[in-house]
């Protein structure tokens, strides 16, 4: 809110109003592997076109819910993907805000990466996986800082892989991508972890491994999904229990 220039929010009513609506519906939240989406929205709505220059001084908050299917019922497909050298998914400062116009502004099947800067595609963040080593651009304020990308390289360093958040370059991600076993991946609350299998670049494709699904994704993947459908124990507290 405070990025957006919208009233300031009270964290623990966006909480309790996130938790009655999900109860509220329970029984309406799908069998794994669907999921019932939490989208809390917050707008402005002041009625006064002349201040277009000035923040709104009052607001809508509201929390949706929706019920979706399986987003992976015909298998995860290794995806591919455009590096783009010269674009940038929204202004540097505003990369961190989930607000809808970052993306609106970048739908396609791109990677953005400006001035060589591997950062993140337009609704997922990208992460590199090389061995027992998950490399992925360390938080900024130019990309959005995922809490399902967080959520995963929590599970890596409990699995003992190596965790990089560092910068990227576009040539250390093509020559790392060549190598056999080497995997990439875009994380996100739809994605949860899809395999990339392949990189578009001046107009070249390079293959990312064998060009397919990888052991490491698959098994990162299926830990996060074991402890959102209550299959491992949830050991970092991250769940909540709705009564």
């Amino acid at each position: 809110s405070r990025f957006l220039s919208l009233p300031a929010i009270n964290e623990e009513q966006v909480s309790k109003m996130i938790l009655d609506i999900v109860a509220q519906y329970a029984s309406d939240v799908p069998q794994p592997p669907g999921s019932m989406y939490i989208r809390p929205t917050h707008i402005g709505t002041e009625g006064a076109i002349g201040k277009a220059a000035a923040p709104t001084l009052s607001s809508m908050l509201y929390v949706l819910l929706s019920p979706v299917g399986d987003y992976f019922a015909g298998g995860a497909k290794a995806l591919r993907i455009l590096l783009d050298e010269t674009g940038m998914r929204c202004a540097p400062h505003m990369g961190m805000i989930k607000s809808g116009g970052n993306y609106a502004s970048a739908l396609g099947p791109i990677l953005f990466c400006p001035n060589g800067d591997v950062q993140e595609t337009g609704a997922a963040n990208f992460l590199l996986i090389d061995g027992n080593e998950i490399i992925t651009k360390g938080l900024d304020s130019s990309f959005l800082h995922g809490v399902t990308r967080s959520t995963i390289l929590t599970l890596a360093a409990d699995m003992g892989m190596t965790v990089s958040e560092r910068n990227l370059t576009v040539s250390e991600l093509l020559e790392r991508s060549a190598k056999p076993g080497v995997e990439a991946a875009l994380s996100g609350t739809a994605a949860v972890l899809t395999p990339i299998g392949t990189f578009i670049h001046n107009g070249k494709e390079y293959k990312v491994g064998s060009g397919e699904a990888g052991p490491t994704t698959q098994k990162l993947r299926q830990a996060l999904n074991d402890i959102q459908w209550g299959k491992a124990a949830d050991t970092h507290g991250w769940l909540t229990k709705v009564v």
